[in-house]
């Protein structure tokens, strides 16, 4: 009986685990063709939107997004002065 449970959990881990995609490897093209730029190109967007990603989840932290919103709607000084 154990070892029915252990072959079944097994085997949904192996099938049903997530896809990780694992990071491109460029160096398999030349490094004057086209597929090498393209590859390069995807590598730099995936990271870019990352990082990009992780920055507005601190500003929206940190409280920044509300100062921009009051500052961006302020017509004068005195309007971004009061609270």
């Amino acid at each position: 009986m154990k070892f029915k449970l252990n072959l079944i959990i097994l085997i949904l881990i192996v099938f049903l685990k997530p896809a990780y995609s694992e990071e491109m490897d460029c160096n398999q093209f030349n490094k004057l063709s086209a597929k090498y730029i393209e590859c390069n190109a995807k590598k730099l967007k995936t990271k870019t939107i990352e990082k990009v990603e992780i920055s507005k989840d601190k500003m929206e932290s940190s409280g920044i997004n509300d100062k921009i919103k009051k500052f961006k709607n302020s017509k004068t000084l005195l309007d971004l002065i009061k609270k």
